[in-house]
C-alpha cells in the first residue's frame, strides 16, 4: 500500500468521524422515540437472553454490560458474553448452527478475514441500525457489520529492565535491538499464523510497508518470540520474562494500568512510525435465538452512551462526541492527535487477505523463524 494510499484511508476516517458529530446526537435521541426502538423491547422482554461470543475480555464488557442493564432491567440476568479466540468465535457458531443448537445472537471480534467468511456464508443478519446512518462507511463496511470500537496495537515494556532512553515507542527502536544479543528472544509478538487477529495486524503492517516491510520483518522476526495473548505479553513483561511486546492489543493492557505499581513496571506506547488500528467488528447473527435483544445491544453500544462504556472498558470509542474527560483511556481522536493520521494502520476489510494470506504467511514464517 504506498504512502498517498495510506494517508487517503486515513483522512477517510477521520473526515468521516469529524463529520458525523453534529448529526448523531439528534439520531440518538430520535431512536429512543421511535416505533423501532418500542417494538424492540417488546420483543426482547420475550425472548430467552442475550449471547454473546466475543475476543473481548470479561473486564471489557463490565459497563456496557453495567449501562444496558440499567436501560433494558429486564435484561439483568439474562445477558451472557463468552471470551474465546477471534476464530474460534465464528467455528463454534457453525458447529452450533449446522446441528440446530443455541448459538450466538451477537458476535463481537477482531477477525476481518473471518468476518469476510462469515459475510460470504450468509451468516450475517443485515440488520440496519437506526443509529449507523451518519456514522462513517469504514464503521459498517457491510450491512449488518458494524464497528464496536478503534482499537490500538500498542508497545509495552518493562520499565524495571531497561534504561529510560531504551523505552521504545518505534517499530525502528526494536529493530534496532537486532544487533545485540542481550535482545534475542527477549521481545515478543502475536504469532500471525494461530489465529485472524494475529494474521492481520501483520498483514496491513506488510502492506502499510511495502517494499521496506520485509527488512523489518526480518530483522524484528531475529529477535521475536510468538504468543497467542495480549494479556499473557503482558504478565511476561511485567514478569521480565520479556523486555518489551509489540502489537500488543491495547484492550489486554489498559484496564489493568491502575492496579497499584504497575505503572511503575510497565511502560506502554502508541507505535509512533506506524500504529495498527483494529476497526473491531461486531453484528448480529441470522442464528440468533434473540434477534431483538442483540439489536438492543448494538444500538447500545453505537450510542454516545454506549461509546463512553466502550471507553470505560478499555476499549477505544471512534464517535467525535465522545470527549476525552469522559472515559479513562484513549478516543480515536487522541491517536490521531499522538502519532499523527499518516502512522494509522487502518486493519479493517480488504478482500485481498483472502487471495495473498497463504503466500504471506510462507514468508512471514520464515523471519520469524517458524518451520514452513
Amino acid at each position: 500500500m504506498d504512502v498517498v494510499r495510506k494517508i487517503v484511508i486515513a483522512l477517510m476516517m477521520l473526515g468521516g468521524l469529524l463529520s458525523m458529530s453534529a448529526t448523531v446526537s439528534a439520531q440518538d435521541e430520535g431512536y429512543e422515540n421511535s416505533a423501532e426502538h418500542k417494538a424492540l423491547i417488546a420483543a426482547s422482554k420475550e425472548e430467552i437472553g442475550l449471547l454473546v461470543y466475543s475476543n473481548i475480555a470479561e473486564y471489557n464488557w463490565v459497563y456496557i454490560l453495567e449501562e444496558f442493564k440499567k436501560k433494558y432491567p429486564w435484561m439483568a440476568l439474562k445477558v451472557e458474553t463468552i471470551d474465546m479466540g477471534p476464530s474460534a468465535t465464528f467455528e463454534r457458531y457453525y458447529s452450533e448452527r449446522s446441528v440446530n443448537r443455541r448459538t450466538a445472537d451477537m458476535v463481537v471480534t477482531g477477525a476481518p478475514d473471518a468476518w469476510l467468511r462469515f459475510v460470504d456464508k450468509g451468516g450475517l443478519l443485515p440488520y440496519q441500525s437506526p443509529l449507523g446512518q451518519d456514522l462513517p462507511e469504514w464503521s459498517k463496511p457491510f450491512p449488518g457489520l458494524y464497528a464496536i470500537s478503534t482499537d490500538p496495537m500498542i508497545i509495552i515494556y518493562n520499565k524495571m529492565l531497561l534504561d529510560e532512553d531504551e523505552w521504545p515507542d518505534e517499530l525502528d527502536d526494536l529493530a534496532e535491538w537486532s544487533e545485540e544479543k542481550r535482545f534475542k528472544n527477549k521481545i515478543a509478538t502475536y504469532n500471525a499464523t494461530s489465529h485472524s487477529f494475529g494474521l492481520a495486524i501483520h498483514w496491513y503492517l506488510d502492506k502499510h510497508f511495502g517494499d521496506e516491510s520485509d527488512e523489518l520483518f526480518e530483522e524484528l522476526g531475529s529477535i521475536s518470540r510468538l504468543e497467542n495473548g495480549g494479556a499473557v505479553m503482558g504478565d511476561k513483561v511485567a514478569a521480565g520474562e520479556y523486555l518489551a511486546s509489540y502489537f500488543v492489543s491495547g484492550i489486554t493492557i489498559f484496564p489493568h494500568m491502575h492496579q497499584p505499581g504497575k505503572d511503575k513496571v510497565l511502560g506502554w506506547s502508541l507505535i509512533k512510525d506506524g500504529t495498527p488500528l483494529f476497526v473491531r467488528g461486531m453484528g448480529v447473527t441470522k442464528g440468533a435465538s434473540s434477534p431483538a435483544s442483540a439489536k438492543l445491544m448494538m444500538n447500545f453500544i453505537l450510542s454516545h452512551e454506549g461509546q463512553v462504556a466502550v471507553g470505560k472498558g478499555g476499549l477505544t470509542p471512534y464517535r467525535m462526541d465522545v470527549k476525552q474527560g469522559e472515559v479513562p483511556y484513549l478516543t480515536y481522536a487522541d491517536i490521531v492527535e499522538k502519532v499523527g493520521v499518516e502512522n494509522i494502520i487502518p486493519i479493517g476489510y480488504d478482500r485481498e487477505i483472502l487471495a495473498e494470506s497463504e503466500a504471506f504467511l510462507k514468508k512471514w514464517k520464515k523471519y520469524y523463524r517458524l518451520k514452513d
